[in-house]
């Protein structure tokens, strides 16, 4: 591997984006009233398109350890967004839900979500967000 992959700053520029996103989204959030942060969005999604799922199958859906992801869903219980459901199966097995309250947030936030999605894409192409995934991908493989 040449040192020019060692030595340059794209991890650090990588880093300092996704702080950059995380702070436009949670301020956009709290502008527009969506008592919601950042985090909160990212399990309601995964929770709006999966309907009914584990603790660890969220975790590993988001890419959050099991605690975070626990602590986040306590937080999400507690403002009627999700609810949990015990399996008949297996007592120990917890699935989790959205409640009627998180599909009605889900459905009010996802318009300013897409938006600021669009701001973020604006001057790049498909390919260009093709080739990003693509090389995201890898990286992310890379790391044991």
């Amino acid at each position: 591997m040449p040192d020019t992959y060692v030595s340059n700053p794209s991890f650090f520029k990588l880093d300092a984006t996704l702080k950059k996103i995380r702070n436009y989204w949670q301020k956009s959030f709290d502008a527009q009233q969506k008592d919601l942060t950042v985090d909160q969005w990212l399990l309601l999604e995964n929770l709006y398109k999966h309907k009914k799922i584990t603790h660890n199958e969220l975790a590993r859906l988001t890419s959050k350890d099991i605690t975070t992801v626990s602590r986040i869903i306590e937080l999400m219980v507690k403002k009627d967004l999700v609810q949990r459901e015990g399996a008949t199966s297996d007592r120990r097995k917890v699935f989790l839900q959205l409640t009627t309250a998180g599909i009605e947030k889900y459905k009010d936030v996802r318009p300013l979500v897409l938006e600021m999605r669009k701001t973020g894409w604006k001057d790049l192409t498909e390919k260009d967000y093709m080739e990003l995934t693509r090389i995201l991908d890898v990286i992310y493989s890379n790391i044991p």
